[in-house]
């Protein structure tokens, strides 16, 4: 944990002590670059302070950062294009250039005890901080080229499954992404270094709370990952024992999850269900 000093303005200091605005937003100067989730901030001329560092995200610019992020934590009552205009207009171009960096701060009260946000907990010093988005947050937040970027990522980092499920394609275009505007379908994916590593599709309407997609890349396997991942599922499933089906072939790599939340297998598909090289066998249904 490392301390460092910053100045604010007044307005701004006053909001972030409040909570109503909890992301400070700084260009990628050397000395912005050192700080990590876990440490700590203080505020010169506002007498004792500290705020804890929760989180630190990267963005390529001061629009793709207000895209993802929403206004209101950054810049409480301004719109999108005032916001815009008025962090472009304390940087320049070339400065914004540096790098856009967001970090989520929360003020340390004398009397608070001390808590650990989610990112704090799985933080680790000599790994980058791993990232969660939720496909429905990204709309509500308006930020629709994210969310683009956003969707064809998680479809990309899923591609290869039509060996397995040939309608694979045809599913996801026509039937989950739509489902996410009606409230009934989610993607939730992980970033690390701001590349997707992971994704979960999932369906929740009044049939069936079922986990339809589950993947982490290889080299990012055994990392924690999909515990983590699983659980934001859980949390938006409303449940921890979703219907899931794995393939035959992948039930090894399941297994710690199956164990782990007591997952009960309740039947075998019939051969040639999805495709004539695997068997899928069906959990919590």
């Amino acid at each position: 944990m490392t301390k460092h000093v910053w100045r604010v303005k007044k307005e701004y200091f006053h909001q972030l002590k409040s909570g109503a605005k909890t992301l400070e937003v700084r260009v990628g100067y050397p000395q912005q670059k050192k700080v990590k989730a876990g440490d700590i901030i203080t505020f010169e001329n506002y007498g004792p302070n500290e705020f804890d560092v929760l989180r630190v995200t990267r963005y390529p610019s001061f629009k793709a950062m207000l895209e993802c992020e929403g206004v209101e934590k950054v810049l409480p009552g301004r719109t999108f294009e005032g916001a815009l205009r008025t962090l472009q207009s304390i940087y320049q171009p070339e400065k914004e250039s540096f790098g856009v960096y967001v970090f989520e701060l929360r003020f340390k009260s004398k009397n608070a005890k001390p808590t650990k946000s989610a990112l704090q907990q799985t933080w680790n010093p000599e790994k980058p901080a791993r990232e969660y988005f939720k496909a429905s947050d990204l709309l509500k937040n308006g930020a629709y080229r994210v969310f683009s970027k956003f969707v064809q990522e998680s479809y990309d980092i899923t591609d290869w499954i039509t060996k397995d499920y040939p309608d694979h394609c045809d599913h996801f275009y026509s039937k989950y992404i739509p489902g996410i505007f009606d409230g009934e379908r989610e993607i939730i994916s992980c970033y690390v270094d701001g590349k997707i590593v992971a994704t979960a599709i999932l369906k929740k309407d009044k049939v069936e709370r079922k986990i339809s997609t589950l993947f982490v890349k290889k080299e990012f396997q055994k990392q924690g990952i999909a515990t983590e991942l699983v659980e934001q599922c859980f949390k938006w499933l409303g449940t921890t024992k979703p219907l899931i089906t794995i393939a035959d072939y992948k039930l090894e790599q399941f297994q710690k999850l199956i164990e782990k939340y007591g997952w009960v297998e309740t039947s075998v598909m019939e051969e040639g269900f999805y495709n004539d090289h695997s068997r899928e066998h069906v959990f919590n249904g």
